[in-house]
């Protein structure tokens, strides 16, 4: 673990052990909002956009977020 900085006041000792959410809760929250994107995306972009650039451009930013997402929870587990 790090070193305490001296200029910080901590609420805990460094030896407490600080519950994290489930992993797999965690996933599921992801996908679901992963998903919530999507459908939001798939709904406003061709109101923007030409339809067929629209379609890509919502699943390349579903999977952006998803890659992105699972890229921190396994930087954040690990």
């Amino acid at each position: 673990m790090n070193a305490p900085r001296p200029d910080r006041i901590y609420i805990y000792p460094f030896t407490a052990k600080i519950p994290v959410m489930d992993a797999r809760l965690l996933d599921v929250i992801i996908g679901l909002s992963g998903f919530l994107i999507l459908i939001v995306m798939l709904a406003v972009l061709p109101m923007v956009m030409v339809a067929g650039v629209a379609y890509l451009a919502a699943i390349v930013i579903f999977i952006l977020f998803l890659s992105g997402a699972g890229y921190l929870v396994n930087e954040k587990i690990t």
